[in-house]
């Protein structure tokens, strides 16, 4: 008798997103919990959000939870929770989050897309790196994957890159993605469910289950 397809879920971040990082330190135990198969897709935050037909800026002033001093407590608890290293006030300048979202594809199309925004993240919310720009994206993907920098920076400039991050904001948001990060459960009978946010990663292991038990 074959096994049944397992469950995937779309995990789409910005490694620019503190939040992003925090629930990235999740998906393996939830990959081991649950039996399902995380597959990685890098985006940035205010593209998915202005995509989705919603404007980011406006909200910051009338929304508490945007401000900055509940935002560096908020993620510090997050973190003392998950029992992760966390810099919750990071000093590392970040000057185009898009920039990371296309070097995170480009890593994808070598096929090390993971691997290469755990250490895109690490460098930003951990290690504390002064900037996130192209020289240390191509550092990290030299030292993390093996891909030499004449490789790695024409692909992170390759319009086709550039048109695989818009294809991916596209599919996120018909998906019903609205930021970052998110979730979308996929079942092996064509069901599928949207999760939002590092806090309700417990809701994303119910749907997850509940899927399985569905068949």
């Amino acid at each position: 008798m074959p096994m049944p397809a397992p469950i995937t879920v779309d995990f789409y971040f910005s490694a620019s997103s503190p939040y992003a990082y925090l629930a990235s330190t999740q998906m393996l135990p939830l990959q081991i919990e649950t039996g399902c198969r995380v597959d990685w897709y890098p985006l940035w935050g205010r593209g998915v959000i202005s995509a989705a037909g919603y404007d980011f800026s406006a909200a910051i002033p009338t929304s508490g939870a945007l401000q900055p001093a509940y935002r560096r407590l908020d993620t510090a608890r997050w973190a003392k929770l998950y029992k992760v290293p966390f810099r919750s006030d990071t000093e590392t300048a970040i000057p185009d989050p898009r920039l990371l979202a296309l070097a995170g594809v480009a890593a994808r199309r070598f096929d090390a897309g993971q691997v290469f925004a755990r250490a895109l993240m690490k460098a930003i919310f951990v290690d504390g790196a002064p900037r996130a720009d192209t020289d240390l994206c191509i550092r990290i993907a030299n030292d993390t994957a093996g891909i030499e920098p004449h490789l790695f920076q024409p692909m992170m400039e390759d319009g086709e890159t550039a048109r695989i991050l818009d294809s991916t904001i596209a599919t996120a948001v018909a998906d019903g993605c609205f930021g970052v990060p998110s979730f979308v459960v996929k079942g092996p009978n064509g069901a599928k469910e949207m999760v939002f946010g590092n806090d309700r990663i417990a809701l994303l292991k119910q749907v997850i289950k509940e899927m399985k038990a569905s068949g």
